[in-house]
């Protein structure tokens, strides 16, 4: 049996989205006109916005139905352990590493592997066991990253 959502929870989710997708678009109205390409550089974040709201307002559309009939379980055991903490930690590391990259302390590749191994590091509940892993897939998801953005989008990174 699978376990049923509040659909209040999906309805408060959609319309934060909504309000992102159109903070989203509203400041990609201040990007330059295209000068060479077609669409310009504002295409992309306008149509993810786009795309945001319209999935958002599907979202709501789909849990209206439900919010009647649901019936919250206040025992109900989750095999989700909640850690906040480790949210606070991931988001003081990404302030760190847009610091890093925007002060010019290190250029994207390594900035990038250091900070996702310390997040798989800290996401595994510190197990050193797996840091091999984790600094492999670090090396392949940054350098084929950067490639990616660089030599084929033609975007410079830091």
């Amino acid at each position: 049996m699978q376990k049923q959502v509040d659909p209040k929870a999906d309805i408060i989710l959609a319309i934060g989205m909504i309000f992102f997708s159109a903070l989203v678009y509203w400041g990609s109205l201040e990007l330059p006109p295209p000068r060479y390409e077609p669409l310009g550089s504002a295409a992309v974040p306008q149509g993810l916005a786009a795309i945001m709201a319209f999935l958002s307002v599907l979202l709501i559309l789909r849990a209206m139905p439900h919010l009647k009939t649901f019936t919250s379980k206040e025992n109900e055991v989750s095999d989700v352990t909640p850690r906040p903490l480790l949210a606070v930690l991931i988001f003081a590391l990404t302030v760190v590493f847009i610091a890093i990259l925007d002060l010019g302390l290190l250029s994207f590749i390594p900035a990038g592997i250091l900070y996702m191994t310390a997040i798989g590091y800290f996401m595994t509940h510190r197990n050193l066991k797996r840091m091999p892993r984790f600094f492999v897939f670090s090396v392949l998801m940054v350098v084929g990253n950067y490639y990616l953005f660089t030599k084929v989008f033609y975007i410079d990174l830091p």
